[in-house]
């Protein structure tokens, strides 16, 4: 039996993250999270 995976938008993705550093008292990889995301797409 297999499960299909389903994708989660950027928009989602970013509301997630944003949640979690809230969650966690982080506000500086709150502030941060896009530029790090891009530098890994990159690399």
């Amino acid at each position: 039996m297999t499960t299909k995976r389903r994708g989660m938008t950027e928009e989602a993705a970013d509301a997630a993250i944003d949640q979690a550093c809230r969650m966690l008292r982080m506000p500086t990889i709150r502030n941060s999270f896009t530029d790090y995301a891009d530098r890994a797409g990159r690399e």
